[in-house]
């Protein structure tokens, strides 16, 4: 006779055991699921403010090399051989052109000042003084205009093309009018450059800076060219969005329209620091030692320029704790939550190498 079955094991289900170590499996692949997904998460805002943290620190470089290679632009001649005459007027934002035709000028900010001083339309900028300020002054297009007729005289009226591809010039602009000779630095005065062809460079007026006088000490033939030039002053100053630092820069004059005052721009976010050392010559025309900007005695004998800049992430809450961060020798101690990261360049400027 069969053996008899008991109901109880007729029917299907799971016992206790069983649910609670099927729960507990389920329990185990849901926090994993989790805890793959939190990871992945992490990783991917990690990523990208890293990724977006690199692109803001190349294009700050990118942007300060491309102006250091350029700063002092004299075309053909060479600063070291002989510097351009100066028409314009001293004490004002073009740099300081009574002394400075090297075209580069800095300060160093130690904390609580700059050294040297930033003049009152630069220190109203408010930038930070842990970082350092440079100015440079550069072409503004790497074309030149050539003029249509000799001119008659030292203080004649040099002429370009009327409405010629390249010429863009505005009345107030400041060129460099040069050949293999002789070279001057002066400020477009006439109403419509681009429609007379006229760059008129009359003394006094309204004008900022102005020319102090009209006379370039040498008569300009076919073998002239004329470059537009404007001087871009580079600092670090809090960013537009809270938190944040960013390089800025004021460009003179105003690369829209020169009679109007000009607009500081942010150029590249999560930049934090920057400082600048110089690379001078004393004497071999290669670079002897690098220095800060307040132990250049002669701006003219800075043959290149060592760039370091501190960028951080935009986005806070990136790091699980505050980083401290190795720059320019010292450590940086952060409160904030965010990624940083040194990078560092040398330029050397064409103008002043031989």
């Amino acid at each position: 006779m069969p053996a008899r079955t008991s109901p109880l094991r007729s029917r299907g289900g799971f016992t206790l055991v069983e649910l609670m170590v099927g729960l507990a499996v389920g329990l185990f692949v849901a926090l994993a699921a989790i805890s793959i997904f939190v990871s992945t998460r992490t990783l991917q805002v990690v990523s990208t403010a890293g990724t977006r943290m690199s692109e803001n620190s190349r294009l700050a470089m990118e942007l300060l090399h491309k102006d250091l290679r350029s700063a002092g632009f004299l075309g053909c001649r060479s600063q070291i051989a002989d510097p351009p005459l100066n028409l314009l007027a001293p004490g004002n934002r073009f740099l300081d052109t009574t002394t400075d035709v090297a075209g580069v000028r800095g300060s160093r900010g130690d904390g609580s000042a700059f050294t040297p001083a930033l003049n009152a339309t630069l220190a109203a900028l408010t930038p930070n003084l842990d970082s350092d300020f440079i100015s440079l002054r550069v072409p503004v297009e790497p074309l030149s205009l050539g003029l249509l007729a000799p001119m008659v005289s030292a203080s004649g009226v040099p002429q370009i093309g009327i409405n010629t591809p390249g010429n863009n010039l505005a009345s107030g602009a400041i060129v460099l009018i040069a050949n293999c000779k002789a070279g001057a630095v002066f400020q477009v005065t006439d109403a419509d450059p681009v429609g007379t062809g006229n760059l008129t460079h009359a003394v006094g007026g309204v004008f900022n800076p102005g020319n102090i006088a009209n006379d370039f000490g040498h008569v300009f033939r076919g073998d002239t060219a004329v470059y537009r030039l404007q001087t871009n002053h580079y600092y670090i100053a809090p960013g537009t969005q809270v938190g944040t630092n960013s390089l800025w820069r004021l460009s003179f004059p105003n690369p829209v329209n020169p009679l109007l005052a000009p607009v500081p721009e942010q150029v590249a976010e999560g930049i934090d620091r920057m400082v600048i050392t110089y690379g001078v010559d004393t004497g071999n025309q290669t670079v002897s030692k690098y220095v800060s900007a307040d132990g250049v005695t002669s701006w003219d004998g800075v043959v290149a320029v060592r760039v370091q800049l501190l960028s951080a992430t935009v986005k806070d809450g990136v790091t699980m704790a505050p980083q401290a961060a190795s720059f320019a020798g010292s450590t940086v101690i952060a409160t904030d939550r965010r990624l940083r990261t040194q990078i560092t360049e040398v330029v050397t400027l064409r103008s002043h190498a031989p």
